[in-house]
């Protein structure tokens, strides 16, 4: 995929960001890492591996790494909340992975995406 397909669908993705349910508003800032990492290990390691580089040998072992460089930091912390509790079909992404909306509170959440963020990009 060339730059101006890359740009088109970084754009595309925060579109669709602003279509996405949002729940936590301002919790997101105040997100626990080491909450997130613990939940992450329960719950999203399966498919994305330990350290988020994908691989996981869950249910889904082909999910790309969510720590690459150029990927994960660019995208708002309501976007990544959107995928989370709505499940990867409503944003565009795979429809295997799951809504944790019923299973995860806001904070949760938010958790999550402070520990996500964490993710050493080489």
């Amino acid at each position: 995929m060339g730059r101006n397909g890359v740009r088109a669908a970084l754009l595309g993705c925060l579109g669709m960001a602003a279509s996405l349910p949002i729940a936590g508003g301002a919790a997101w800032a105040a997100g626990d890492v080491h909450h997130g990492e613990a939940i992450f290990m329960r719950y999203c390691q399966g498919c994305h591996g330990p350290d988020g580089r994908g691989g996981g040998k869950g249910f889904m072992p082909h999910v790309g790494p969510l720590a690459r460089k150029g990927y994960i930091e660019t995208l708002p912390d309501e976007y990544l909340a959107g995928v989370i509790e709505e499940g990867g079909a409503a944003a565009g992404k795979s429809g295997f992975m799951p809504s944790w909306k019923t299973t995860l509170t806001p904070q949760d959440i938010a958790d999550v995406i402070a520990f996500i963020r964490t993710f050493v990009v080489e």
